[in-house]
């Protein structure tokens, strides 16, 4: 590796993650004690390809049996009737035609269809490893949808006459198959939703449908579906803190956190505990602890083996040590994410932002733009952006896009008026990018920019960026939900 020809990491401006308000000021970064501090290259993995990337459709329309349904509730429970292909007007015709019709002779089970899942069969409760994809389940579970066809049918009709129903009651209300499946799509979606809708949106989603779970855990469960409900508890517990980590939220962050540690700790499932103690590193991070983000993280790859999650751990503890000032763990820990990030077939990549069994190559670059950023490294900190920032303008990844702008630009105010222009189109860029989704770790970044731009507020284009700024972050009050109100996890 070629060895960095930039300034000491010692002199230079204020570096490290301004807390909130109020908190301590950046940490000191200590000297390489007379080493040579080798800073790892930005790489692309080999089948990588950021020109190839799809660009993510619009959502469809919704179906206009939906139109009556406008409450939150109903819009909600439409895009679950959409989903489950329970449209009423298209449905009820095939269900008054069945009945006119014989029923088709059974197929003999053989080898390869042992019957439907139940408390006697072997695979019974087994847990499925990544999320369901739409059309692809299996044949039990789509057996298992056709038999609750009819109360959903008339749950849909119910709602498109504007009874709304609670998340909790219609869980509590269905049996019990039928109930984690219900849970499980939800959680899907807002897995999907989660990185373009605004984080108060997702925590009210959360929060109801932990509650329906919790709900469910007071009926008789079999064994194998007690562990998928528990399982969906933890999950919905670290996305719920991911999205009041976004509020600013670091103490609602940490009991959820911890809740999902713990479910996952007596499940036994590695995943859940590692998701759980980087999004608690996350939280502290931008909290401005970086010594606990490194112990959580750390913490988290003693319970995770190779893969996703644990690339994403070595990230978080590379950007806190970062955080800290060690340029030689940093630089270590960062080319450790670029072998395994190697690693990682295609088909794991996933999206960026809270994931329990993936990880996006491209979160490698991006977190070390933040930590070249760290360090004072300006000429690293753009060469990882520069491979970054192809790969999340293909994705609709909002908050992520944002901050590497603002990483970026903030590494360059450290130039001076060189590169002033620069800085203040790559901050209105974040901005715009972001402009009604207000999270933390963006309005951060973008405070930690002003004030590394304070001494040039005579120019006109400084000035404009922070009147920018402030407009956004008072924006956030418009974005929290009405109290009691759930609004449908891809309505933006």
């Amino acid at each position: 590796m070629p060895q960095s020809s930039e300034s000491s990491p010692d002199r230079g401006p204020e570096r490290g993650i301004p807390g909130l308000a109020g908190r301590p000021g950046p940490h000191p970064v200590r000297s390489a004690s007379g080493e040579s501090i080798l800073i790892p290259p930005a790489r692309t993995p080999p089948d990588d390809c950021p020109e190839d990337y799809p660009v993510e459709p619009p959502p469809p329309p919704p179906p206009s049996c939906a139109a009556p349904a406008r409450h939150p509730y109903a819009l909600g429970f439409a895009a679950f009737a959409r989903r489950s292909e329970l449209a009423v007007p298209a449905l009820l015709p095939v269900l008054n035609r069945r009945t006119r019709l014989a029923p088709a002779p059974r197929p003999v089970p053989g080898p390869a269809t042992a019957g439907p899942l139940t408390a006697g069969n072997p695979v019974a409760g087994r847990l499925v490893a990544g999320p369901t994809v739409t059309g692809l389940r299996a044949p039990a579970q789509r057996s298992r949808r056709r038999r609750g066809y009819a109360g959903a049918t008339m749950m849909t009709a119910m709602l498109a006459e504007g009874q709304i129903m609670e998340v909790s009651d219609v869980l509590a209300a269905s049996p019990v198959d039928l109930a984690l499946e219900r849970a499980e799509d939800l959680l899907d979606d807002l897995l999907c939703a989660h990185e373009r809708t605004p984080p108060a949106h997702i925590l009210a989603q959360t929060v109801r449908l932990r509650r329906g779970l919790e709900r469910l855990a007071r009926r008789s469960v079999p064994g194998g579906d007690a562990r998928r409900r528990d399982l969906l508890i933890g999950r919905v517990a670290v996305l719920g803190a991911d999205a009041a980590f976004k509020l600013g939220d670091t103490v609602t962050a940490r009991s959820l956190t911890t809740l999902g540690f713990q479910v996952g700790q007596a499940l036994g499932d590695a995943a859940l505990c590692g998701s759980a103690r980087e999004v608690a590193a996350v939280a502290e991070f931008y909290a401005g602890r970086p010594e606990e983000a490194l112990r959580l993280a750390r913490d988290g790859l003693t319970r995770v083996d190779d893969g996703p999650v644990h690339v994403r751990l070595v990230c978080q503890v590379a950007r806190a040590l970062a955080a800290l000032g060690d340029v030689r763990g940093a630089a270590l820990s960062l080319d450790e994410a670029y072998d395994l990030a190697d690693l990682v077939p295609p088909d794991q990549w996933g999206r960026p932002g809270p994931s329990f069994e993936t990880c996006h190559p491209v979160l490698v670059p991006y977190h070390a733009t933040t930590a070249m950023c760290l360090l004072g490294r300006p000429t690293a900190a753009e060469q990882h952006a520069e491979l970054a920032l192809p790969g999340l303008d293909a994705l609709e990844v909002p908050g992520f896009r944002s901050v590497i702008r603002l990483d970026l630009a903030i590494a360059l105010s450290r130039q001076g008026r060189l590169e002033l222009d620069r800085v203040c189109t790559l901050a209105s860029e974040a901005i715009e990018i972001s402009w009604g989704r207000t999270v933390a770790s963006v309005s951060i970044r973008a405070d930690q920019l002003l004030t590394a731009t304070r001494a040039h507020s005579e120019v006109r284009a400084v000035r404009r960026v922070a009147l920018l700024v402030r407009e956004w972050q008072r924006s956030a009050a418009n974005q929290r939900p009405a109290p009691g109100a759930v609004t449908a996890p891809g309505h933006r």
